[in-house]
């Protein structure tokens, strides 16, 4: 009876969603099952005029560009070391302080990037294996095919899923088409598509190349008179794989080689680093050894300084969306495929589902946004996909998993969601690792043996994990249901009305 149900509300929504295409709902996945009343905050009243209930007209030259800038592996902290950033995206448009990426690896958390959809929906769950890479993607079914149908022109720049390589297809959305196939991790040797130009560069520096083919991009498509949808997907601050399989340190250019000698990491001052006892932990935290200080100091540098050039870049691109009299009418989207763990809880890395890896930055400034606006909805990357669409007055060609921001955005109250679906892969078995869910309080998981509870109420650094607490039965039996129905939804099951989760027994 429920898969009744859900399958004629789904028809419901794609009829209101091909008659309302243009209003900001016109996802048809915001509105269902959500509970929380998301307000903005403002850094000052802004003209009315200036914040429509509706997104902007989809009159051919004036329905508005989408330039999505992503880099890789960013801590959402990272954001205070990228003035440029700040300066042009955050002063100027709206930050959110709760994004989160829900699957925090790079190739799923890229493939929900690329669908709309959780990976048991798009069948990308892992880097690797019969369960992950560009393998397991389907190309037919990748959300800039939604914009080319509609008459935008669409450019791809960087790097796309794991796995992708120079003779693999190219998808089927994309106008220009220049992703990383070979030495994708080595920063100064890497080859690219170059919109069937293929080309190894052996002396460049990639985040540098990145910037000027999405400058050019931009440039071309902007001289077209077409709107756009560009994405550039950075390879910064993820750390160097070199093409014989060595691991470093992220490189950087030689003006950024000599900063942040003695930054010290913000993981210094969380107690959960370097956590001294974590036998109460899930497995992949239980059995690590102590971290180097050192060495995460270390990392903390490279890091930052190769995110100097991706800041410069978004400096350019700014600057050229401007001298192309475009900037006025583009939406530009800043973010990271997953966050990074710098020795909390002993850990180094992603794949876990701590907050130092779930957590991403969210910046977006365009028309109607008002400058210097904040909000703490919980959004994830999942998300981008359906918001971008109802941005443009763009029909998804597929049932998305996510809910459209634009209401948010746009400077109004928008309902939520108020219990979202958190996950990790492997790479045997039927490739699901730990899957739970996170609510404003709680974050709840487990792979049927090994699990976590933490109250972050009381723990914010998610530090003692309640899953055999006694006094947390409760709380656990309602966020297990709610993460039995969450793992395989699809489309508006993904962001249904739970209600309150019980108090914890006294």
């Amino acid at each position: 009876m429920r898969a009744w149900a859900q399958s004629i509300a789904a028809a419901l929504l794609v009829v209101l969603v091909a008659a309302l295409a243009t209003a900001t709902a016109s996802s048809g996945t915001e509105s269902a099952g959500s509970v929380r009343m998301v307000q903005t905050t403002r850094s000052s009243s802004p003209d009315p005029s200036q914040v429509p209930s509706q997104v902007p007209t989809t009159a051919a030259k004036d329905r508005p560009n989408v330039v999505f800038v992503l880099t890789d592996d960013m801590r959402d902290d990272d954001l205070d070391h990228m003035p440029i950033t700040r300066r042009l995206l955050a002063d100027e448009g709206m930050e959110f302080t709760d994004a989160i990426s829900p699957h925090p690896l790079c190739c799923p958390a890229r493939a929900q990037l690329a669908t709309g959809q959780y990976a048991q929906n798009n069948g990308v769950q892992h880097n690797r294996g019969v369960h992950g890479g560009f393998q397991a993607l389907d190309p037919t079914r990748e959300a800039s095919s939604w914009f080319r149908d509609s008459g935008y022109s669409t450019g791809f720049v960087g790097k796309f899923l794991n796995g992708y390589g120079p003779h693999d297809v190219r998808p089927s959305g994309w106008t220009r088409w220049d992703a990383l196939t070979r030495g994708v991790y080595d920063y100064v040797d890497f080859s690219m598509t170059g919109d069937g130009a293929p080309r190894r560069y052996t002396d460049s520096y990639i985040t540098s190349v990145i910037e000027d083919h999405t400058n050019r991009a931009v440039s071309d498509f902007a001289a077209s008179g077409d709107p756009f949808v560009v994405y550039a997907w950075h390879l910064a601050p993820h750390y160097r794989i070199t093409p014989e399989g060595g691991r470093g340190l992220p490189p950087a250019l030689p003006q950024d080689q000599d900063l942040f000698a003695d930054a010290r990491p913000s993981s210094f001052d969380d107690p959960a680093f370097d956590e001294a006892d974590v036998s109460d932990q899930p497995a992949y935290l239980r059995n690590l050894s102590p971290v180097s200080r050192d060495e995460v100091a270390a990392e903390n540098t490279a890091r930052l300084r190769s995110l100097q050039a991706v800041d410069r870049a978004v400096g350019s691109l700014v600057e050229t969306l401007d001298e192309q009299g475009v900037l006025d009418n583009t939406y530009i989207v800043f973010s990271s495929d997953n966050g990074y763990s710098l020795g909390e809880h002993r850990y180094v890395g992603k794949d876990v589902l701590t907050d130092e890896a779930l957590q991403v930055p969210l910046l977006v400034r365009g028309p109607g946004i008002a400058p210097g606006s904040t909000s703490d909805v919980p959004v994830t990357l999942v998300d981008l996909p359906a918001t971008f669409a109802a941005l443009t007055g763009v029909t998804p060609g597929w049932q998305v998993d996510g809910t459209s921001l634009a209401p948010t955005l746009l400077g109004d109250a928008q309902t939520f969601r108020d219990t979202t679906l958190i996950q990790t892969g492997r790479t045997l078995g039927d490739g699901w690792s730990h899957r739970g869910v996170r609510t404003e309080r709680y974050l709840y998981g487990t792979d049927g043996a090994d699990g976590f509870l933490y109250d972050r109420l009381l723990d914010p650094d998610e530090m003692v994990n309640l899953i055999d607490d006694p006094a947390y039965d409760q709380v656990q039996a309602t966020l297990e249901m709610r993460r039995t129905e969450l793992v395989g939804c699809a489309g508006w099951t993904c962001n249904q009305v739970f209600g309150p989760v019980p108090e914890p027994s006294s």
